[in-house]
């Protein structure tokens, strides 16, 4: 998955920074293993509308708690809950732990919404991991747009919290 990502990365003309390192499970292991200067460090949920079968994939700076109900809400959702292993594989084709923006490059259709925190997209640099816990790839913020402009995502961005 990482030279499916970086090709397509490629293919766009976008810079990026590719970090090998030791398999990380969390983002805080990520944050200590692997720092970056100016770069927001940056979670990825798989989420489901409880009450419909539309799915999200959520990016959260790292230290953001997720707040399922406020988030639903941004999309005219009650709630939502964790997608299934099954159906994260069968979305995405990759597990848990192993999500990310770049997971869109394996999606099948277009019918995931991406909600993207304010920090986030508006921030200098981000980092994601290829797919693959064991790399990341670091991009400007501007670029992560070119990139999700480019798979023609539906974008919400969630409100700058006070």
């Amino acid at each position: 998955m990482i030279k499916k990502v970086t090709d397509f990365l490629d293919s766009l003309g976008i810079s990026y920074r590719l970090l090998r390192h030791p398999a990380v499970v969390t983002t805080e292991e990520s944050r200590q293993i692997i720092h970056v200067d100016n770069c927001i460090s940056c979670k990825s949920l798989f989420v489901k509308d409880k009450k419909s079968d539309n799915y999200y994939l959520v990016v959260l700076t790292f230290d953001k708690r997720a707040d399922m109900r406020g988030l639903a809400s941004l999309v005219g959702c009650q709630k939502f809950e964790f997608a299934t292993e099954e159906v994260l594989w069968d979305k995405l084709q990759v597990h848990r732990g192993s999500v990310s923006p770049f997971a869109f490059l394996n999606e099948q259709g277009n019918d995931i919404t991406l909600i993207v925190d304010y920090d986030v997209w508006n921030g200098n640099n981000v980092k994601f991991h290829p797919c693959d816990n064991t790399a990341t790839v670091v991009i400007s913020v501007e670029d992560f747009h070119k990139y999700i402009n480019a798979l023609g995502k539906r974008v919400v961005v969630t409100p700058k919290l006070k």
